[in-house]
């Protein structure tokens, strides 16, 4: 009888570089679109994350998020499924209101994750918010202290359903 697998590492990773900033209005932000240099970077992702043979990719709706998961995807062989999931999407709430709500999205995200994915590699392609809030709340650091840059990866390392370790990689600096 094999032994149960009871680390899932789930990859969160940041959109490729994007043609314009970050706005409060989610109309003109949902328009940003990744840059030649944001291709380059999911390339650079997708390959890195290939050698963990991640089972699926959930993406945030939004077309910077989506791209960032095709890129990644096509560098995987097979490629595993992209499932769009939309606590996954980028947060426009007032600044006292985005930490709950980053963490009521991230324990949806997670425990979804978790379910269907005991013991296996899987990506989240997402914004700088969601992982932000996530990893400071995880390493007891303010969110300000915590870089994020584009194309980032967060490896996140769960023991069962419990969150025990979270590491900063950037594969598309190593371009």
């Amino acid at each position: 009888m094999m032994p149960e697998k009871l680390q899932t590492i789930v990859f969160l990773v940041r959109h490729g570089e994007t043609d314009s900033g970050y706005s409060q209005q989610a109309g003109i932000d949902s328009q940003r679109q990744l840059t030649d240099v944001g291709r380059e970077q999911s390339v650079a992702v997708g390959r890195y994350l290939a050698a963990f043979q991640p089972v699926a990719v959930y993406s945030s709706p939004l077309d910077r998020c989506q791209e960032t998961a095709k890129i990644i995807q096509s560098e995987i062989s097979p490629p595993p499924p992209i499932i769009l999931n939309k606590a996954l999407f980028e947060v426009y709430s007032a600044v006292p209101k985005i930490r709950h709500e980053v963490g009521e999205r991230g324990e949806t995200i997670f425990t979804t994750i978790l379910a269907a994915h005991k013991g296996e590699q899987v990506v989240a392609v997402t914004h700088q918010y969601i992982i932000g809030y996530i990893v400071a709340d995880f390493l007891k650091i303010e969110y300000r202290d915590l870089p994020c840059e584009f194309a980032d990866v967060y490896r996140l390392v769960f023991a069962g359903n419990i969150l025990v370790e979270a590491m900063r990689l950037q594969p598309a600096k190593a371009r």
